[in-house]
């Protein structure tokens, strides 16, 4: 049995007119996909355009919102345009004004080719190859959730929580979120998921109870007689620390909007998978960044035992002692649960 490390990551419809035809008869609906909208500057409407740069009869009008759905220059004179609609039509962007669209993406986590279970388990054991750092790197590159800003979706921009007062469902939400990603990831090493477990989640919730109680955080590491005590108190006859990675970071309020709470999990997960041990995303292009494994080899299952390959039962909770918030990632060992000597009682 392996024990557990840590990380610190301290963290429409459109309407338009011609001057001679007058109103189209049926709004054109849009085709392609939607860029941004665009709305008429002066207080006329002004004439619309076609891709070759020649004058349309028709024109847009004002207060009116059109989607478009390209944007490039037009004409021999090569200037800047948006199409609106489906019909080939060009507004010149000097006469309008421009919104982008909202945009929103789910969070993905891909590991890069080069990084296999046969050199994770060579950097487990302290040596890791240069192709799999390198490999490590572009992971940390090309899975860029947490450093964007785009949201899941409006919601979640919207919505704030307070980690002093987080709701069963915020937490639900933020516990399937991390069990996506990590499955994800899994999944791309032909591993068994990890499965949810409200067994764990309880666990999980009384780790991190330990903690606020004990005024303990990620800055001291792994809070261990708290661990036993909530490992003991669920039917676990553990004595270390055999059930928790961590992440955490610095904020001074008591909440946080739901996109910020994921990019921060996520962050944590790709510092996690990746053998990165930056505070941020500024240093992950520097090579000597990458060298602690043990998280790694925790949440792939692989650490050069007899149950390397297995899956684990999953909980997520989170704790803040002063500016300091700390995520406790806990998962029991599926063979730890089919133990006598282990399981004395714990139900996952």
């Amino acid at each position: 049995m392996k024990k557990k490390r840590f990380t610190v990551t301290l963290i429409s419809a459109i309407l338009l007119s011609s001057s001679i035809t007058g109103v189209l008869s049926q709004p054109q609906p849009v085709t392609a996909a939607v860029k941004g909208y665009v709305k008429v500057k002066a207080k006329k409407k002004v004439r619309l355009y076609y891709a070759t740069g020649k004058l349309s009869r028709f024109y847009a009008l004002t207060k009116k919102r059109y989607p478009y759905s390209v944007e490039k220059k037009i004409g021999k004179q090569k200037r800047l345009a948006y199409k609106i609609g489906n019909n080939a039509h060009w507004v010149l962007a000097k006469d309008v004004h421009v919104s982008q669209r909202t945009v929103y993406v789910e969070a993905k986590i891909k590991l890069p080719s080069g990084y296999t279970r046969t050199e994770l388990l060579k950097a487990y054991q302290g040596k890791p190859s240069n192709a799999f750092v390198a490999a490590a790197m572009q992971g940390m590159k090309q899975n860029n959730f947490s450093r964007n800003k785009i949201a899941e979706n409006k919601t979640d921009d919207h919505l704030q929580v307070d980690l002093d007062a987080i709701t069963t469902a915020q937490l639900a939400e933020l516990t399937a979120f991390s069990l996506r990603l990590i499955n994800e990831a899994r999944s791309n090493l032909g591993l068994k998921p990890w499965q949810a477990s409200q067994g764990t989640q309880k666990l999980a919730q009384d780790i991190a109870f330990e903690y606020s109680k004990n005024g303990k955080t990620i800055k001291e590491g792994h809070y261990v007689p708290g661990i036993v005590r909530a490992c003991q108190a669920n039917g676990l006859n553990l004595d270390d620390n055999y059930v928790e990675d961590m992440a955490g970071f610095y904020n001074q309020e008591s909440a946080l909007s739901m996109t910020e709470l994921k990019k921060s999990i996520y962050f944590g997960i790709k510092q996690m998978i990746f053998g990165y041990v930056g505070s941020g995303e500024s240093q992950r292009n520097e090579r000597n960044y990458y060298q602690e494994w043990g998280h790694a080899g925790d949440l792939f299952n692989t650490q050069g035992t007899l149950h390397d390959g297995d899956y684990n039962y999953f909980g997520l909770s989170m704790s803040r002692t002063d500016n300091i918030w700390s995520i406790h990632f806990i998962s029991v060992p599926s063979y730890v649960v089919k133990s006598k000597k282990y399981n004395l009682g714990f139900k996952p």
